[in-house]
């Protein structure tokens, strides 16, 4: 069964090599969720065991023994967007057991977007032909997310994502449909692999205006080892992120149209109360902590970037 999975993604892989995609089109879906996963330098795919495996990696949600919920906030970008993240998500029992269902929801927006206008050149009152402030108006982006997974034994789980997405800019709107595709091996208890292959089969943005953008593949692999040692635990995670529209110095390696960019991650926990972690999301160091009480857990991630702003992420986790 995981030969032909491979397989799967393997063939997926040659055909997202030959198809197009409007560069940075879904920029706004790859800023990733959760204090732990960002804290962990963005390097989530091969852990995924809370609810925001929907977004990190769908084959995750399998491996819930309970239902779960996540909320996040955060303000980025010197506060320019707020980033909010919400996610459910429902083991299946009956007839279903082994399969888990999780839902979705996540905004990045923000206003104060100046919309100019040039004088009429035939008013009296016009002095200049220098454009005016007409009005402000702000822009957002929402992604709804239906997830659906199976464990098909301990070790190996895939899952899938069908997703819509809905954009808002100024006057105009846009609408998409995509889906993801996510496997996770767990082939020891100290050693897991995870894929994700986002927007499997490119994604289509329809604009009210008639214009349209194509959201490109991207496939997101990884490992994560584990180890324990008296009251504490110890993980690292390293991950691989192969974009296809032509990034080039963008990225951190690049080869004609493909780019790779890497994410790292250290994590030390004690007693399964209290977690120190840092990383680096594509060489941009990270750092955050969590703790565990009983049915909540708070998560706290510190994202610096060389560019813009520094920025933090807090996420609260639910068992149900």
């Amino acid at each position: 069964m995981l030969r032909k999975i491979i397989l799967v993604f393997l063939i997926l892989f040659l055909f997202i090599n030959t198809s197009y995609g409007t560069k940075y089109a879904g920029e706004f879906l790859n800023l990733g969720v959760g204090g732990r996963a960002l804290g962990l330098g963005s390097a989530y795919v091969a852990i995924s065991d809370d609810a925001t495996a929907v977004y990190w990696n769908p084959a995750g949600i399998s491996k819930l023994p309970s239902q779960e919920l996540v909320f996040m906030h955060a303000e980025t970008f010197g506060s320019l967007l707020n980033h909010d993240f919400l996610s459910w998500v429902m083991p299946l029992q009956n007839r279903l057991q082994n399969y888990a269902f999780g839902v979705s929801l996540m905004r990045l927006g923000g206003g104060d977007i100046k919309v100019t206008e040039l004088p009429d050149p035939n008013s009296p009152i016009s002095s200049s032909n220098r454009p005016y402030i007409k009005k402000e108006a702000g822009h957002a982006d929402y992604l709804l997310t239906f997830s659906f997974a199976k464990e098909k034994s301990n070790k190996l789980s895939f899952g899938g994502n069908a997703k819509l997405i809905y954009r808002h800019i100024v006057d105009n709107s846009a609408f998409g449909l995509g889906i993801d595709l996510g496997l996770l091996y767990t082939p020891t208890g100290y050693l897991s692999i995870g894929a994700n292959l986002k927007d499997a089969v490119s994604t289509l943005l329809s604009y009210d205006n008639g214009s349209k953008e194509t959201i490109a593949p991207s496939l997101r692999s990884g490992f994560a080892l584990n180890k324990g040692y008296r009251d504490f635990n110890f993980l690292f995670v390293t991950e691989a992120e192969f974009n296809f529209e032509g990034r080039k110095y963008a990225a951190q390696y690049w080869q004609g149209d493909i780019s790779l960019d890497m994410h790292y991650g250290w994590e030390a926990e004690y007693l399964e109360r209290i977690a120190a972690r840092i990383g680096f999301d594509r060489g941009d160091f990270s750092a955050g902590g969590g703790l565990n009480f009983k049915k909540f857990s708070l998560d706290l991630a510190f994202l610096h970037h060389e560019e813009l702003d520094n920025s933090y992420r807090v996420s609260l986790r639910v068992k149900l």
